[in-house]
């Protein structure tokens, strides 16, 4: 690959000090493959950025929101030399095809940056871009991007983005997101894997226990809509204490307190796959409320209550 690399950054996320918006009036022009949720949502808040995005491409076209160029098709996007910047904004399996499709084409010229959007994937999966002459990196947004492109610029803005890759490729992907009105942070290149797993944690797996969460309330008769509207303040609050407290003292519930007759009451109205996440959590919460002082007694009682057999 071309351009020094930053591998030996620290493993842990740091966030840069910089964190001014910029608004770019004349910058890098940027085409985007891949439009899906992320690279619309991006074409979308990079253009109110004042970012010049120069042309989306996709396997089929599609509608695109106000103010995005329409979507082009085919084997190499035809703006491509007209790119600064590309963003592949396509999944983790895909990218390995995509990187050695755009190289093989010849479209990709020297002095050229390439960014995947992969939270898991290094900048080596663009090694051929890397060997035609690309600057390659990853841009990750710590941020989910919803169904309508159009909110995008509003929830990017104040996110963090995780980098890595060359050099000239960093410098390019931490003036985007400047722009944006992000926030860039480095990472080692071998920490991405476990960092990536930690966002989905934050959001995917949060998703999933907010659906189970509805699923038991609606087992206790309440309809799905007064469902979600019932968890959903108390989810907000949650993350509200969270942010004023940190994850230790923003704890609550019957593990915190150490009621082991509660959780045991939980487990036997559990069905055997809820039962088993509602074990997997009350453990991974058990090491917490143990680090802010459960006593030991209370921890052995908690235990014993998640060992036991449900009854016939």
């Amino acid at each position: 690959m071309s351009g020094p690399r930053r591998g030996d950054r620290p493993a842990a996320v740091a966030p840069s000090p910089r964190r001014g918006r910029r608004r770019v009036a004349a910058g890098p022009a940027v085409g985007i493959v891949g439009p899906g949720r992320a690279g619309l949502g991006l074409a979308v808040a990079l253009g109110k950025a004042g970012v010049r995005v120069v042309g989306v491409h996709g396997r089929s076209a599609r509608a695109v929101p106000r103010g995005v160029p329409p979507v082009t098709t085919g084997a190499v996007p035809p703006w491509l030399g007209e790119a600064d910047v590309v963003l592949l904004a396509v999944g983790d399996d895909a990218l390995p095809a995509l990187a050695a499709d755009l190289a093989r084409a010849g479209g990709v010229r020297s002095g050229q940056v390439v960014l995947h959007l992969s939270g898991a994937l290094t900048s080596e999966v663009l090694a051929p871009l890397g060997a035609a002459g690309a600057a390659v990196g990853s841009m990750h947004p710590l941020m989910t991007v919803g169904a309508e492109p159009a909110r995008a610029a509003r929830h990017l803005r104040g996110a963090t983005f995780v980098l890595e890759g060359d050099f000239e490729a960093v410098k390019a992907a931490d003036g985007l997101v400047r722009a944006l009105g992000g926030v860039p942070a480095m990472i080692a290149p071998e920490a991405k894997a476990a960092y990536h797993a930690g966002a989905v944690f934050a959001s995917n797996y949060l998703v999933t226990v907010l659906a189970e969460a509805e699923r038991l309330l609606g087992e206790a008769g309440m309809g799905p809509a007064a469902a979600r509207e019932a968890l959903l303040p108390l989810a907000r609050a949650t993350l509200d204490n969270v942010a004023a407290l940190g994850p230790l003292w923003a704890l609550t519930g019957p593990i915190a307190r150490g009621d082991a007759a509660t959780v045991r009451r939980h487990r036997e109205a559990l069905g055997p796959e809820a039962r088993r996440l509602y074990d997997a959590l009350a453990r991974a919460t058990l090491r917490l409320a143990r680090e802010r002082g459960l006593p030991a007694a209370a921890e052995a009682a908690l235990l014993t209550a998640l060992a036991e057999a449900r009854a016939p």
